[in-house]
């Protein structure tokens, strides 16, 4: 199983075509795609049209979801402090609690975000290959 940020996901419902565009569409046709819930407000909020929103709604929804506990939470909260401690700055709040949420399922994340390449890193993060 695989969780897709945010980015690949607009990126594909764009018709984007990049590697991990590429990528997120091998999987759909026969791997397991774990949602985040948080991908899903980040990637539903970016439609214009209720049509479009609905059908994207739709297909997220079908998907597994991912999530963390409150533990999960506070180890989220946990890896921001650890990397700041080591001088990288995670830009959001959101990046940690994907990157946490993908390391306690034990998936990889599929991603073009630079922050989650720094994440990778320094944790047992695993990037999935475009």
């Amino acid at each position: 199983m695989i969780a897709v940020d945010t980015a690949v996901w607009a990126d594909w419902f764009n018709g984007t075509d990049s590697p991990g565009v590429r990528r997120l569409g091998r999987a759909l046709d026969g791997e397991d795609i774990g949602l985040i819930p948080v991908v899903l407000t980040e990637v539903l909020q970016g439609f214009r049209t209720d049509g479009d929103f609905s059908r994207a709604r739709d297909l997220l929804v079908a998907l597994p979801l991912l999530t963390l506990d409150i533990d999960g939470h506070v180890a989220a909260a946990r890896l921001y402090r650890r990397l700041r401690r080591r001088g990288i700055t995670v830009r959001g709040t959101i990046d940690c609690i994907i990157a946490q949420t993908c390391m306690a399922a034990d998936v990889e994340l599929l991603s073009t975000d630079l922050d989650f390449a720094a994440i990778a890193r320094h944790t047992s993060l695993r990037l999935c290959a475009a």
